[in-house]
């Protein structure tokens, strides 16, 4: 029997945790992912007949799209990176599933449902586009092991084309005076990117040379020991490493405000740079005072919990910033221990630091770790 998660859960642990993405029209290639969302709970009583797998697939497909930059995902990758493939036995369903990654891919705007999005000129690039390259490579092993070469063709060219841009938006970032701290952000997007392709073709199901080719090629790119090496994605690599993979984890602390799942303004944009979203987090009209103090009790705690990461101090700048009164003031909403931590060692020095001398930094560490 096929497997995943019901259509109705689905769609509840959408609601969870974007209930704000569902209100809006459906009638147009860019919201098709709502209306498969609206309508999810048709499936419920067919959802594992063969016959309803492919409508399933574009659910699961639009409660990854809706969810997988919010703080809570729904736990879909395995299956539409994998499970749903290998589930395939006809060519025209996989021609089916592979048309709705490539839909989404061009239609779904990563912008709309993510804050960690950049775009210098050549499209947004972001963390979505590595869900798309995790999806398709799925497909690219389902369709080498059933020996469908012309799929397999196509599927290698939108990967490729898309590798091509990401590259071209960061080395126009880079060579581009006052974007360093876009280079930054494109840079931790991209090395997210080709993690998730890689992770994919190296467990494939199908073997032998075409497979193997096809590992050579897209296996390990942002690593030196790549067997098709790209001299700006090792360099993405590398950059990422040094600089902003520490502060680019899954942020499950921030999972308990509740408060933090009911706008798409409070979605969590790429680390350290957070200033911005701390001072939406004290002015949003979605949030109370007790809101408020509950993500600035999240945030001392995960700050204290691991004292390297910078991600939060800024998010606690910009809240003292955009706070009446500055973080003293919020802070008489919490427990004595916080607001002792607040009052002095590394918060206050945080507080004192404007986020152009904190870019300034992280702009320096950007020329180090490039070595200019």
């Amino acid at each position: 029997m096929a497997g995943g998660i019901a259509p109705k859960l689905l769609c509840e642990q959408v609601e969870n945790t974007a209930a704000w993405s569902l209100e809006g029209p459906t009638d147009t290639p860019d919201l098709s992912w709502r209306r498969a969302l609206v309508r999810g709970r048709e499936l419920e009583p067919v959802w594992t007949e063969p016959e309803h797998r492919t409508a399933y697939f574009e659910l699961m497909l639009a409660a990854h799209y809706a969810t997988v930059a919010t703080f809570v995902p729904t736990d879909v990758d395995t299956r539409i990176r994998y499970h749903a493939w290998q589930e395939c036995r006809e060519r025209a369903q996989l021609e089916a599933m592979i048309a709705l990654t490539d839909h989404a891919a061009q239609h779904w705007s990563a912008p709309a449902m993510s804050a960690r999005t950049v775009d210098v000129g050549l499209g947004p690039v972001s963390g979505h586009d590595g869900e798309w390259f995790s999806v398709r490579a799925g497909a690219l092993g389902r369709a080498i092991h059933l020996r469908h070469e012309d799929l397999a063709e196509h599927l290698a060219a939108t990967i490729d084309a898309e590798l091509d841009r990401e590259r071209e938006s960061f080395e126009l970032a880079l060579r581009t005076r006052g974007k360093e701290i876009d280079a930054l952000r494109i840079g931790c997007a991209i090395a997210h990117n080709l993690g998730d392709l890689s992770r994919v073709v190296v467990d494939w199901v199908a073997k032998g040379p075409v497979a193997e080719r096809y590992v050579l090629r897209y296996g390990r790119l942002g690593h030196d020991d790549a067997a098709n090496p790209v001299k700006t994605f090792q360099r993405v690599g590398a950059l990422n490493k040094a600089v902003t993979a520490l502060e680019n984890h899954r942020f499950l602390a921030l999972r308990k405000p509740r408060g933090l799942r009911k706008h798409r303004a409070l979605l969590l944009p790429i680390g350290p740079f957070f200033d911005e979203w701390g001072r939406t987090i004290a002015t949003h009209a979605s949030l109370d005072r007790a809101a408020r103090a509950e993500v600035l009790s999240v945030l001392i705690d995960a700050h204290e919990a691991d004292p390297s990461q910078q991600g939060y101090l800024r998010a606690m700048a910009g809240i003292h910033s955009g706070t009446r009164g500055g973080l003293d003031d919020l802070a008489r909403e919490l427990p004595a221990k916080q607001r002792r931590a607040v009052s002095g060692g590394a918060i206050r020095e945080a507080l004192g630091v404007s986020p152009e001398r904190f870019e300034a930094r992280m702009v320096n560490r950007l020329r180090q770790a490039l070595g200019k």
